[in-house]
């Protein structure tokens, strides 16, 4: 087939999510069809190689950000969400209309509800949606965490999101989410083809690990995680320190934000910001921890931390995405003062997190390899064409 893919990044530094999965969906998908990718530009282009692992041809789209800003704010009182609008150019609309003129296309791949306008160029096209996640979800999340006039706008464009998620949900041919519960927030017709690791960059590692030491991964950037670092700090760590009075904490991920930035004044508290390689800091670590109490979608840190051998303790809003069972897979807590507890009850048994671990690891072969989830996606994207008809 030939595709014509549409993304509000290029899939290229992977410090986020939706980059991630789509730069192992392209390479994977790019082994039986010809993809062209369509993004906004970037500041620094990615070089030849990079462009060549995911896409048959890339064509940037350039805007000055004042632009989009600017956009953002004139349609602050529309009904589209506004990070729609902020990814939305007129001149991502107008490439996508050109470029189906001048060559035929198979099918329009929507990588994410911020670039879904798009469809308005191309209504002749069968539409595939990778929503990733329920944004409608993340939001009302994200607002309940927040008091005054935040709380109040999340509020809004999560219904803004919620109703548009529901739109696309009617009028693309195909739906994917990468969670469970996020399909039931966005309709029983999407399909869920959960994200994963690649295990061959995230090997096994169970000997050489550091003593008392916790990790926290993810993009400091994206709320949920900022959030939960913040809480885990100042909530969860001096519990733990009071039992293991050495227990360090690496908060790991780019972007951190100053209140991120000011935990390093907590005793035992480092926060790397962006690192090349998130696998040094997992492989060393004595466990690893997902405080979270907001967020959608699947949890690539937490999936990435199983299969590299660190055993995890973790808040249910995990199960979300990942089929795991407590004391099998991972160490589920409720509130802070269970997840101290877990957390040090872990970290005085060597034999308990070897078993954390290894039953992880063959976990995420079994289920959440990229290899499968690539072939998923491939299978429903062959199917919709070939029929030439609404996959439900």
């Amino acid at each position: 087939m030939k595709i014509l893919f549409v993304a509000p990044r290029f899939p290229d530094p992977l410090i986020q999510g939706d980059r991630l999965r789509a730069r192992q969906f392209l390479r994977v998908l790019r082994r039986w069809h010809e993809i062209i990718l369509v993004t906004p530009a970037m500041p620094k282009p990615p070089d030849a190689a990079t462009i060549a692992d995911v896409c048959d041809r890339w064509v940037p789209v350039y805007e000055p950000r004042w632009q989009a800003l600017l956009r953002v704010m004139l349609h602050s009182v529309g009904t589209l969400p506004l990070q729609t609008e902020l990814f939305s150019s007129p001149a991502l609309i107008r490439t996508v209309r050109d470029l189906a003129r001048r060559q035929p296309f198979d099918l329009l791949y929507l990588h994410t509800a911020r670039v879904a306008p798009v469809v308005d160029a191309v209504p002749y096209l069968p539409k595939a949606i990778d929503f990733i996640d329920a944004l409608s979800l993340n939001m009302y999340r994200r607002a309940r965490l927040q008091g005054g006039i935040a709380r109040w706008l999340l509020d809004i464009e999560a219904r803004r999101m919620a109703e548009y998620e529901r739109y696309l949900s009617e009028i693309c041919d195909i739906q994917f989410v990468s969670a469970v519960r996020d399909r039931a927030f966005l309709g029983p017709n999407v399909r869920v083809v959960s994200s994963g690791v690649d295990v061959a960059q995230f090997p096994y590692v169970e000997e050489g690990r550091l003593n008392n030491l916790i990790v926290l991964t993810g993009r400091m950037g994206y709320f949920p995680n900022a959030d939960a670092a913040v809480s885990f700090a100042s909530n969860v760590l001096p519990l733990v320190q009071r039992e293991a009075p050495t227990a360090r904490l690496q908060i790991v991920g780019a972007d951190p934000p100053p209140r991120v930035r000011a935990l390093v004044r907590l005793p035992g508290v480092e926060v790397t910001g962006y690192v090349p390689r998130i696998q040094d800091y997992l492989q060393r670590a004595t466990i690893a921890v997902a405080p979270l109490r907001s967020g959608s979608g699947f949890q690539t840190k937490v999936a990435e931390a199983m299969a590299s051998g660190t055993p995890v303790v973790a808040t249910p809003h995990i199960l979300d995405s990942l089929d795991v069972r407590h004391d099998e897979h991972v160490l589920l807590a409720h509130d802070d003062a269970e997840m101290a507890a877990q957390i040090v009850r872990l970290l005085r048994d060597a034999a308990l997190r070897r078993r954390l671990a290894r039953g992880a690891r063959a976990l995420v072969e079994q289920r959440y390899t990229w290899e499968r989830s690539a072939a998923a996606i491939n299978a429903h994207l062959v199917a919709v064409v070939e029929q030439g008809k609404k996959v439900s």
